[in-house]
């Protein structure tokens, strides 16, 4: 529906939105507001019905690695921390399936907690909670010399 010379008014416009300066995109991430490092143990409410899985992650600065158990398979996880704003993804792929999970949750004391993107497989919600190590606390004896065994 253009006009002739409405080729010109067109080209100048995109010229110009095209040529106009930019501020420079904030790259910086905020600090980190907790230390997330450990073991996580996660329940995940699926729209029909829960799951238990655990996160087991590493810290540097802003940045997590770890590992991601599900019900089926161990699979790595990584991701950012900025404030108290957390996000990981990890990816299982099984024969014909391939799913990403995408964990988007903040941080308060020893939860974490927020929504699951899994794409195509539907939304959940999560929560992360520290683990809490029951091992009982003593010394262990190692014995020494040759066994007593006949």
């Amino acid at each position: 529906m253009m006009q002739p010379g409405d080729d010109a008014v067109a080209a100048s416009r995109i010229h110009a939105l095209l040529s106009q300066q930019r501020p420079p995109r904030n790259t910086a991430m905020a600090a980190p507001a907790a230390n997330v490092a450990g073991r996580w143990d996660v329940e995940i409410e699926f729209f029909n019905g829960t799951s238990r899985h655990a996160l087991t992650l590493e810290q540097d600065g802003n940045w997590l690695t770890g590992a991601h158990q599900g019900e089926f398979t161990t699979r790595d996880v990584y991701g950012t921390i900025e404030g108290d704003e957390v996000k990981l993804r990890s990816r299982e792929d099984r024969l014909g399936i391939a799913v990403t999970f995408t964990f988007v949750g903040k941080v308060t004391g020893g939860t974490i907690s927020g929504p699951l993107y899994m794409g195509e497989y539907l939304d959940a919600k999560f929560t992360a909670k520290r683990h809490a190590y029951a091992a009982p606390r003593g010394p262990i004896r190692v014995q020494t010399g040759r066994p007593l065994a006949t």
